[in-house]
């Protein structure tokens, strides 16, 4: 049997049939595993991805916070000591 022209077909066209003839033969088992392997693959680059894309942590130092919020006027010592309490409760660091 002769070899099909393929010269109406792009080389992305022609790509893609030769993978989907190479499924087409493919046993139910075979079928099976392959889209497994797909389906991992595509959830790992998924997490990976979230991971990258995750917010880093940022080291936040109450001490520092209130020696700047210190040099306005009209804040006292005890005011300092009541908004680094505020802070460390929603900040939940412990300084």
């Amino acid at each position: 049997m002769a070899k099909r022209r393929s010269c109406r077909r792009t080389t992305d066209e022609n790509i893609i049939h030769e993978k989907a003839v190479k499924m087409r033969k493919m046993t139910d088992e075979q079928l099976v595993h392959y889209v497994e392997d797909r389906v991992e693959k595509a959830r790992s680059e998924g997490f990976n991805r979230g991971k990258e894309q995750a917010r880093k942590p940022v080291h936040v130092s109450i001490s520092d916070i209130l020696m700047e919020i210190g040099n306005i006027r009209g804040i006292g010592v005890s005011k300092l000591i009541d908004i680094g309490a505020v802070l460390s409760k929603y900040l939940e660091v412990d300084e």
